[in-house]
């Protein structure tokens, strides 16, 4: 009977464990996306014929986080990188491919994080040629990084806005399409179906996607990267008492809303983190939308002209 009542015991608390340890794992699928679906047009056709068929690239998406790719090409090799609106320098190859194009290591530099601090040591490097979005830059200084310190999976290189400069561009997730152009589709649009936004200027992240919004309903800086699977809020914008931590990530059991433009959305459950950027600016960035947001806009950024807009269609 003792051994019955002890065994008892046992199953208990194994059950009550093995509950806390499936709650744990599934903590994070309780995010939750409301009024998103607004964001994206019913007809994207009438964005993306602006453009010329020249001029529309078709993107890849060969990782795990919903993260869109470029093709770059190196002599006779083609390889897909991540196009990442958070890369502010130059391209980023990573010791996934580096085996197999051609450079030649000219420095030992770090690589920092947002808000200025280091995240690790990588090799400066000069490319003999690459080509890539229908331009080709020779003898172009770059980073070679191990993959690890940006990711948990393997994955080629990055490449960012930088080679966008003076451009306008959309990019569409759902039709897996990055259109390009020297010119601006602006005067074309209907100003009654967009939201045009005035990017912030900022010296340590000169092509990133900041701007003024609203998070909580408290003016606050909004961040676009397409480098990041995951968006956070800023923790210091919810109630501390409502903030509960897994190892799945750090989320506040609530609901905040966001505004962009004339339109909004909402998350429940949302992941937190601290967001500070190195940036010049006394507003909060109040959050960073990832991939897994982004996925659900149709954006255009124009850089021509002058002009530092980003289009929300």
């Amino acid at each position: 009977m003792n051994r019955y009542k002890y065994f008892k015991i046992i199953l208990i608390l194994s059950l009550i464990v093995l509950s806390n340890t499936l709650f744990a794992q599934y903590l994070r699928d309780s995010t939750k996306y409301i009024g998103l679906a607004r964001f994206y047009p019913t007809d994207d056709s009438f964005i993306l014929e602006k453009y010329g068929e020249n001029e529309k690239y078709q993107l890849a998406f060969e990782n795990n986080f919903s993260i869109p790719e470029v093709l770059v090409h190196f002599d006779d090799k083609e390889y897909p990188f991540q196009f990442d609106f958070g890369n502010s320098g130059n391209i980023t190859i990573t010791t996934n491919i580096c085996e197999s194009i051609e450079y030649e290591i000219t420095d030992t530099i770090f690589t920092y994080t947002p808000d200025g601090s280091i995240r690790g040591q990588v090799y400066s490097v000069i490319i003999p040629e690459f080509k890539t979005l229908n331009q080709t830059f020779v003898g172009e200084i770059g980073t070679l990084s191990d993959w690890k310190i940006f990711s948990t999976n393997p994955f080629n290189g990055l490449i960012g806005l930088k080679y966008l400069y003076n451009k306008c561009f959309t990019l569409s997730y759902p039709q897996k399409i990055l259109a390009v152009s020297n010119h601006s589709i602006l005067p074309e649009l209907k100003n009654g179906q967009i939201d045009t936004i005035h990017l912030e200027n900022y010296k340590m992240h000169p092509f990133g996607v900041h701007f003024k919004g609203r998070v909580n309903d408290q003016v606050a800086i909004i961040y676009f990267d397409t480098g990041k699977s995951h968006s956070a809020i800023n923790q210091n914008l919810v109630p501390s008492d409502k903030i509960v931590s897994d190892k799945s990530g750090t989320f506040y059991n609530g609901t905040v809303e966001v505004e962009i433009g004339g339109r909004s959305f909402s998350i429940y459950y949302p992941r937190v983190k601290n967001t500070n950027r190195n940036i010049e600016s006394n507003l909060p960035v109040g959050i960073e939308i990832g991939s897994d947001i982004l996925k659900y806009f149709l954006l255009t950024i124009d850089r021509t002209n002058n002009q530092n807009l980003l289009i929300v269609h």
